[in-house]
């Protein structure tokens, strides 16, 4: 039975300025059903081509036919930016007549409660991707167009997600970063590059192994046409030098007599224009031979390059607390907390927002302005230790320095152009380096932030939530760094692809105001992802 188109959009591109594209020649169908990932860069233009095929913006060149109810949903950074609502209630009476249907969608489809008298900027990221999510189903769409929802929610929330999308009979696609739960929900891969969108049939996992087959397969289109121009700069050389050959030895006749002067003319004239004729013949052989060279050269974009280093190599305890309790005012977090880190230590916690994961860290570093303490039990950190704590919104950024200010910031010691050369790694160039961090997206200052952490010298690394906001290429990145790193690490996460190559050696989990060592370890993904959807009870997030 053929499917029903739900879009169809040709060849469509989205100029940025008169000498900048942002992506063209994109040619997409999106049929009923389709379960679609769409991945790429960041900057190169993924929420941009969402607006298109929503209808929200028009391209430059091109066209998109629509059949049925397009519903797009924003990051849900976008969204609380631009909610002028009081409460939960008067945003949802703005957005519909009916609002009482949304209420009831969240209820049955997502098994959510929400206070509908609380200020609506009081949501946790969970709810509000499911309060939106309720708002597109009561229209009923055809297709939604899904905008990084998994960003800034934790397991359950995933978990909810994940089942919604499973079960919802239309069509989507979906940006998401996370590429274990890309593989639980797609089975097609649109990659979006400045050139064209390339379509993959396959889930985030197994796209990537086909990247990796067609790289390998250009690597050694590449060595052919390269082993190819080296035989036909050869060839050409040995051609030119019989043809001098046979010009010398015409010279040479004439000289000891063996010819006479037209004979040795005739000799001459024959090799300049066999010569001349070799020539060009052998010149566009090589012009085109470098030319296949240039064609399975492996474009490549610089990603950035990030190295961390350990403030002290011999292996000592950095945290040790027995039995403390964690608390903001009157209100237990956790108790009985019982933790140790030494240098070397890879340490993971996970639990449901708002369970205290965050409190717990600053907390411990002492920090500024902290409402949470721990109290009772023992608490002991090692003498002189250096923590960089590099939270959710990277307030470790000073947002009225320049990125080089920032950087001579972290380290004093470095010279000029040592600053200007790491920033250059983390993709900053030129008259970059003096901007104002202020006006920097999400995900350069989550660059600039870890371009600072990899020039401090440091005891314990502490990473909240490091991926979000960060490109699947980035995220690659940052993971060969942090293996390559041999202090402390203690990371506060939700993305199970990412916790299940940094080589994490315990997991902790938070539930119910208990802090309790995993079971599983993050290099069992699938059986970690179970145990700790055991942690947060779905009615509360």
């Amino acid at each position: 039975m053929q499917k029903k188109s739900t879009l169809l959009a040709e060849n469509l591109a989205y100029e940025l300025s008169l000498d900048r594209t942002l992506f063209q020649k994109i040619q997409v169908s999106i049929e009923a059903g389709d379960r679609i990932a769409l991945v790429g860069r960041n900057g190169v233009g993924k929420s941009t081509l969402l607006k298109i095929l929503a209808g929200q913006i028009s391209p430059s060149t091109g066209s998109v036919w629509r059949n049925g109810v397009v519903y797009y949903l924003p990051q849900i950074s976008t969204i609380r930016q631009e909610i002028t609502a009081d409460t939960v209630l008067d945003f949802l009476i703005y957005v519909s007549d009916e609002w009482w249907k949304i209420e009831d969608i969240l209820q049955t489809q997502f098994d959510t409660n929400i206070n509908l008298y609380l200020p609506i900027t009081n949501l946790s990221g969970g709810e509000m991707t499911k309060l939106f999510l309720a708002i597109g189903l009561s229209q009923q769409p055809n297709l939604l167009l899904l905008d990084e929802p998994t960003n800034h929610i934790d397991l359950q929330a995933l978990e909810n997600l994940r089942q919604f999308l499973q079960n919802f009979t239309g069509a989507f696609v979906i940006v998401s970063h996370k590429p274990f739960f890309l593989d639980q929900v797609t089975d097609v891969t649109w990659e979006l590059t400045p050139d064209a969108l390339k379509v993959y049939g396959g889930n985030f996992s197994q796209y990537r192994e086909q990247k990796q087959i067609e790289l390998e397969a250009v690597l050694r289109s590449h060595e052919v046409a390269r082993k190819e121009l080296k035989r036909t700069q050869t060839t050409a050389m040995q051609e030119q030098q019989r043809a001098a050959q046979s010009k010398h030895n015409g010279r040479a006749k004439f000289l000891n007599g063996s010819i006479d002067r037209m004979a040795a003319g005739l000799i001459k004239t024959k090799a300049e224009v066999s010569t001349g004729t070799a020539k060009k013949k052998h010149e566009a052989a090589v012009a085109k031979a470098n030319q296949k060279v240039a064609e399975t050269k492996v474009k490549t974009t610089k990603v950035t390059s990030i190295q961390l280093e350990e403030k002290n190599q011999k292996r000592r305890n950095l945290v040790n607390i027995q039995g403390a309790n964690l608390r903001i005012s009157e209100r237990l977090l956790i108790q009985n907390i019982q933790l140790h880190i030494s240098s070397g230590d890879r340490i993971a916690i996970i639990g449901a927002n708002g369970s205290g994961k965050s409190s717990l860290v600053k907390a411990i570093l002492g920090m500024e302005n902290q409402t949470a303490v721990l109290d009772s039990g023992e608490v002991l950190l090692a003498p002189a230790m250096k923590a960089v704590y590099l939270d959710q919104t990277y307030e470790l950024v000073n947002r009225q320095y320049t990125l080089l200010e920032n950087m001579q910031a972290a380290n004093r010691n470095l010279s000029y152009q040592l600053l200007r050369q790491q920033l250059g790694h983390f993709l900053f160039k030129y008259d970059d380096v003096h901007k104002s961090a202020s006006v920097l997206s999400g995900g350069e200052l989550a660059r600039l932030a870890i371009a600072m952490i990899s020039i401090s010298g440091i005891d314990l690394l502490i990473l909240d939530e490091p991926t979000n906001n960060l490109d699947i290429e980035t995220v690659e990145q940052m993971v060969v760094g942090i293996n390559d790193y041999q202090g402390g690490l203690w990371v506060i996460s939700h993305d199970l692809d990412f916790l299940s190559r940094t080589n994490i050696t315990q997991s902790f989990k938070l539930r119910e105001q208990a802090f309790q060592m995993t079971t599983y370890l993050p290099n069992t993904p699938e059986q970690y992802y179970r145990e700790l959807l055991e942690i947060s009870n779905p009615r509360s997030l």
